[in-house]
């Protein structure tokens, strides 16, 4: 079976439809029907359902089960090029999620340093969860990470690097003697992290749970701004104990009723990904701090 047959039926099982098929690849649609009984002979199975409106379809079983393998097949074969691509370039796409960057690459500095690899790395700072994305996709080599929960996918490996606690902080000026629940806390008001963070997620599970609702008085993407708000007094935050290691002017406020995930710190990169003497190295520096 090649590889055409394959993105053919993946896009026509997007649009549901043969001649918006044949126009997205700028082909006749008698090519798309006939690569789809090319599909449908060899597994000797019906794999789509036509209906008797707008040219459209439906996937059958036997379909959504021949798209869970595609998907796959033209994801390894979208990986071969990428990683052919890392090997040529001779450096790696990383990626730097800020909080956890700003805690770690200190920590190893000296060992990039010493052994030359500083301009080896190509950082990519962003979010967490678009960071597993995009090395899901093979647009970065491999990743440093925070989650609540370990990966489950088959195609990746990972590395526990640290495993720390979300905390409830205020300012070191702020009086929270007459703070002893999450309802407490969130009458006060609260500077989050937006919604492309794990906290705005754990604290998403923390609003259901409990069923309260913080007064949020501000939220931002940076999370050094949001520390230097609290440290000036101007409100209550929530925040993995990863960005405030070393911190000033900042306290803890402690709720021994409420349950909080842990926070992992991984190193995090595909199983698929045959690595050059650069690669080892680093692999070898970030599981070993």
């Amino acid at each position: 079976m090649n590889l055409k047959d394959y993105q053919y039926f993946k896009k026509l099982s997007e649009l549901k439809n043969f001649s918006e098929t044949a126009n997205f690849f700028g082909v006749s649609q008698p090519t798309i029907t006939y690569s789809l009984k090319r599909l449908e002979e060899s597994y000797g199975i019906s794999l789509v359902e036509r209906k008797s409106f707008a040219n459209s379809l439906t996937l059958t079983y036997a379909g959504k089960q021949v798209l869970q393998h595609v998907n796959r097949i033209l994801l390894e074969d979208h990986l071969i090029t990428d990683d052919i691509a890392r090997i040529k370039r001779e450096k790696v796409i990383m990626g730097w999620p800020p909080i956890i960057t700003n805690y770690l690459i200190p920590k190893v500095f000296d060992r990039l340093r010493d052994a030359d690899l500083l301009n080896a790395i190509m950082p990519v700072p962003d979010s967490s969860s678009q960071l597993l994305a995009k090395l899901k996709r093979g647009d970065i080599d491999l990743s440093l990470l925070g989650t609540t929960m370990m990966p489950q996918e088959d195609q990746l490996e990972y590395q526990l690097i640290k495993e720390h606690h979300f905390k409830f902080i205020a300012s070191d000026k702020r009086d929270v003697s007459q703070i002893h629940s999450i309802a407490d806390l969130f009458n006060e008001d609260f500077i989050s992290l937006d919604e492309g963070s794990v906290h705005n997620l754990v604290l998403e599970r923390l609003i259901e749970h409990y069923n309260v609702y913080p007064h949020t008085l501000f939220q931002t993407s940076d999370y050094k701004l949001m520390l230097n708000l609290v440290k000036a007094d101007k409100g209550v935050s929530f925040v993995t104990e990863t960005a405030i290691q070393g911190i000033s002017g900042i306290q803890e406020i402690k709720l021994d009723t409420v349950q909080l995930p842990s926070f992992y710190i991984l190193f995090i990169y595909r199983h698929s990904m045959v690595g050059n003497e650069t690669l080892a190295k680093l692999m070898h520096i970030f599981k070993n701090i």
